[in-house]
């Protein structure tokens, strides 16, 4: 399978801010991410993983991913969906 991936951070945003739902894979693992009104992300099929920020800085500055913030994995991740 061939997937999209972000030249950088800026791009990456602009899909959040635009598209609002993105599908992608980072390290094995599958993620779904959304922005209506706050910021939702959680691996594919498990709720339980469910984290809600309520701004697109927030997210990027808290959010990690093994330890490493998603505004520095950005151009690493596969995008499945957008």
């Amino acid at each position: 399978m061939m997937y999209d991936v972000y030249r950088s951070l800026e791009e990456f945003i602009e899909d959040l801010e635009t598209i609002r739902e993105i599908e992608f894979e980072y390290n094995g693992k599958d993620y779904s991410l959304s922005y209506f009104e706050k910021v939702h992300i959680a691996e594919y099929d498990k709720p339980e993983t469910h984290k809600e920020y309520d701004t697109i800085e927030e997210f990027l500055n808290e959010f990690k991913i093994d330890g490493i913030p998603i505004k520095e994995l950005a151009t690493k991740i596969k995008v499945i969906f957008h």
